[in-house]
């Protein structure tokens, strides 16, 4: 197969993938306009070819099914009553306010499941006014920041499919008041998918690449290859948390406190399951190490089993938040050790796709995709620990159009928060049976995170006497 590309470089890049049996990859060269072509070959210069075949070697004809997990313990926890919780705040708060703390936001979703077009964070969730999961995020970091005094960095991890309309959203609403300088935006890496009978890349039409994202242990990899962004700000750990979950406190001090003052590799918190079956992966103690593994991972007899107080004995159920140390997972500053690699894992998916000028389609699955696990790094620490959430305050995820996990439980879950604020600050507060107070509220995360905020902020001001309860 002869391709004509002028670039020496061009020349080059084709060679390469003729010689590594990708060359069904050119079968529409042809037919394809000048900038199809440049855009083919954009996307082949996207690919780490060497990289990728390696992947295939290590995966491919390997069982993708994981092995069953052997004995599993409940692992230790950190519970909500321990003392040394308040304390550990105040530890965060300093970190904080010393510039050592980075957050980074995993936010690669879209908002169809939701009847939303756009970024995920782009959703209107707010009852009264219809702020965004963005903009509360932006403005519960602008709130920490003023708590600290000090510009907290937040970095914000996209997908292709989102990132362009997620750095427009953000310049056309100036960031929602954060500077700019502190807001990056960068979208995870993407691999491509694979026929695995061949090995071969598989495309989504004439001259187009089949990609997939690398999984949310992106992550890791994004702080890896920006790692030197990192090291300039002075950040020494990264506070992650998901877009889908507005309760998740942003920055989160007694976490970050925690992590610090255990002396943590990886800290993360985790709500009480009540539910043995409800889907969650869960914290499990395998020989020295934590990890998190899949409900469906343990047996019906450990899934079930209960401790001498009545709770579920696995019911650390994990809420992707978690404060990373960076030396961990890049290496130390000096060079002396490396980055933690990162595992891969296969998934087969049924997929449409081009080949031979016609589409494919079959009923079982027809490609692979690589990807990864932020929390697969979690056994290779040293030290990690589990920290108690309360459900109620800490866990109320937008993932499903209704029913359960929808904006609707999400908009409970802030009333009924925000009802205890209230009650906490002094203030009687009407409810019906299920908790939700019979007037809706709203509080701004600009200016108030918490009740005691809340009720020196209501020492200036009367609040309504009839009608919707906005305070901003």
């Amino acid at each position: 197969m002869k391709i004509h590309v002028e670039a020496a470089e061009d020349q080059a890049l084709v060679a390469k993938f003729l010689e590594a049996d990708q060359g069904h990859l050119f079968d529409d060269w042809e037919t394809l306009d000048s900038l199809q072509k440049r855009r083919l070959l954009d996307d082949l210069n996207r690919i780490d070819l060497g990289f990728l075949q390696q992947l295939i070697r290590d995966h491919l004809g390997s069982d993708p099914d994981h092995p069953p997990i052997a004995t599993p313990a409940p692992p230790p926890m950190i519970e909500l009553g321990d003392p040394a919780r308040s304390l550990a705040t105040q530890e965060g708060l300093s970190a904080l306010s010393k510039g050592e703390i980075g957050v980074l936001l995993l936010a690669g979703g879209v908002g169809t499941r939701l009847g939303h077009a756009g970024p995920k964070g782009s959703y209107p969730l707010l009852p009264i006014s219809g702020m965004t999961l963005f903009q509360f995020f932006a403005e519960s970091l602008l709130r920490r920041q003023k708590e600290v005094g000090a510009a907290i960095p937040w970095w914000i991890m996209t997908s292709p499919s989102n990132h362009e309309d997620t750095v427009s959203y953000f310049q056309e609403h100036d960031y929602h008041g954060l500077s700019s300088a502190d807001v990056t935006i960068l979208p995870q890496e993407e691999l491509p998918v694979i026929d695995p009978r061949r090995g071969r890349i598989l495309r989504k039409g004439p001259g187009q690449i089949l990609f997939s994202p690398d999984g949310h242990g992106g992550a890791i990899r994004l702080i890896q290859r920006h790692a030197e962004d990192f090291r300039k700000r002075g950040i020494r750990h990264v506070y992650t948390h998901q877009v889908d979950n507005p309760l998740s406190p942003i920055g989160d001090p007694e976490l970050v406190g925690l992590h610090l003052h255990q002396g943590s590799q990886f800290s993360s918190k985790a709500v009480s399951k009540t539910d043995p079956d409800e889907k969650v992966g869960v914290f499990c103690q395998m020989g020295e190490h934590l990890r998190i593994i899949e409900y469906s991972e343990l047996g019906d007899e450990e899934r079930h089993r209960r401790d001498s107080d009545g709770e579920l004995s696995f019911r650390a159920g994990n809420v992707a938040m978690h404060v990373i140390d960076l030396d961990f997972i890049l290496g130390d500053s000096t060079g002396s050790s490396p980055a933690l690699p990162m595992p891969f894992h296969m998934a087969q998916k049924q997929v449409r796709h081009w080949l031979d000028n016609e589409w494919h389609e079959e009923e079982q699955p027809n490609s692979l995709r690589f990807e990864t696990f932020i929390f697969d790094v979690l056994p290779l620490a040293k030290h990690a620990i589990v920290v108690e959430a309360a459900r109620e305050n800490e866990f109320a995820p937008v993932k499903n159009r209704e029913g359960s996990d929808s904006p609707e439980t999400s908009r409970q879950a802030l009333q009924r928060l925000w009802a205890n604020w209230l009650e906490e600050a002094g203030h009687s507060v009407e409810r019906d049976s299920e908790g939700l107070p019979s007037r809706t509220i709203e509080i701004s995360p600009r200016i108030i995170g918490d009740a005691q905020q809340l009720a020196k902020h209501l020492s200036n001001m009367e609040l309504p006497a009839e009608g919707p309860i906005l305070i901003q």
